[in-house]
C-alpha cells in the first residue's frame, strides 16, 4: 500500500495513503484499500440510494444521522457507525450486502463516485462548512488520530491545510470541483445545505431534507430529530462501535465542539489575513459565500 510521509513547511510529517497523486486516510479495517479506491467508479448503485457528500469535518455524521431518522420516521439514534456506509471505508462487496434504502456518505470528489449514481440519478446531499472552522476541526482530528502519526503545531498546520497536504486534498479544490459538477449535472437531484444553517435553523433544514427525500415530517418529528441529533447529545452518547484504540489516550475525538466560529479562538490576526487572501485568490470565480459566525448568518 503506497503510504507516504507528507511534510509541512517546518518538516512535521503526516502519514497518508497516496493513490494517483492524491491523499487519503490510512484505514486499519479495509483490506486492499488502494484497489477498492481505484475500482470505486465501477460499483453498482441502486435507484433509492441516498449519498451524502462533504469535505471532511463538515457535518457528515450529523446529516447522516438525520437522514437515517427521516427515512426510518423515528427520532432514534442508529446502532451503527456512518463509516460502515462510507464509500471509501467500505468494499464494493460490503456495500452490495447492505439492505435498502442505503444512506451512504463520502468525502470523495464527484468524479470519483460510482458512475452508476449518475446513471440512476440517485439523490445526493451536499454539505458545506466554512473553511476556517473546517481547518481547526481537521487539525484536532489529525493530531488526535494515531494513524496519521502527526504532532505538528497549529501554526505549521494552517499552511498544510491551505495547500492541500492533507487527506482528500485542498478544501478549495474540493468545493470548486463540486460546485462545477453540480452545475454541469443540473438534471441530477442535488440538495445543498450548510453546517451553519443546520445550526441556526435545524428544524427548518430537517423539513427541507424530508421534502427532498420525499418523506413526511411533522413538526413533532422535526423537533425530536433536531433534539436527538444535537451536538450535545451526539457527543454525550458517542458511537458505541468507535474503536478507541485509534485515538490518542484511548479517548474518542470524532465529536469535539461542533461550534460555528470556533476558528476565532485559534487564528491570529495575521493568520486570518493570510487565510482570507488565499481564499479570495482561489475562490475568485466561485459563487460560494461562507458564513463564519452565526451572527453573520443572522444578518444576511
Amino acid at each position: 500500500m503506497p503510504v507516504v510521509k507528507v511534510a509541512d513547511d517546518v518538516g512535521d510529517m503526516m502519514s497518508l495513503l497516496e493513490v494517483n497523486g492524491r491523499y487519503f486516510p490510512i484505514l486499519r479495517t479495509l483490506h486492499h484499500q488502494e484497489e477498492e479506491l481505484r475500482n470505486m467508479t465501477s460499483w453498482t448503485a441502486r435507484s433509492d440510494d441516498v449519498l451524502i457528500c462533504a469535505y471532511p469535518k463538515s457535518g457528515t455524521h450529523w446529516v447522516w444521522e438525520i437522514v437515517k431518522m427521516l427515512l426510518g420516521q423515528k427520532a432514534v439514534r442508529i446502532p451503527s457507525m456512518k463509516e460502515s456506509a462510507m464509500l471509501e471505508c467500505s468494499s464494493g462487496l460490503a456495500l452490495q450486502n447492505m439492505s435498502s434504502p442505503r444512506v451512504l456518505n463520502t468525502h470523495m470528489l464527484f468524479s470519483d463516485i460510482p458512475k452508476d449514481f449518475v446513471v440512476k440519478k440517485c439523490k445526493m446531499i451536499y454539505v458545506l462548512r466554512n473553511p476556517k472552522d473546517v481547518a481547526v476541526s481537521f487539525y484536532n482530528h489529525h493530531v488526535r488520530l494515531l494513524d496519521y502519526e502527526y504532532s505538528g503545531s497549529w501554526r505549521s498546520y494552517l499552511g498544510r491545510f491551505l495547500y492541500g497536504k492533507v487527506d482528500y486534498g485542498s478544501w478549495f479544490d474540493y468545493v470548486l470541483h463540486w460546485e462545477k459538477s453540480m452545475k454541469a449535472f443540473a438534471d441530477l437531484p442535488f440538495h445543498t445545505l450548510t453546517y451553519e444553517s443546520l445550526h441556526k435553523c435545524p428544524e427548518h433544514e430537517i423539513k427541507s431534507l424530508a421534502e427532498f427525500l420525499g418523506v413526511s415530517c411533522s413538526s413533532d418529528l422535526s423537533h425530536d430529530i433536531s433534539a436527538q441529533c444535537s451536538f450535545r447529545v451526539m457527543k454525550k452518547e458517542k458511537d458505541p462501535l468507535e474503536d478507541i484504540t485509534e485515538w490518542k489516550d484511548g479517548e474518542p475525538g470524532m465529536y469535539r465542539k461542533g461550534h460555528v466560529g470556533d476558528w476565532r479562538n485559534w487564528f491570529t490576526v495575521a493568520q486570518n489575513e493570510m487565510f482570507t487572501a488565499v481564499y479570495e485568490q482561489k475562490m475568485a470565480e466561485s459563487g460560494i459565500t461562507p458564513v463564519y459566525t452565526l451572527h453573520e448568518y443572522q444578518s444576511t
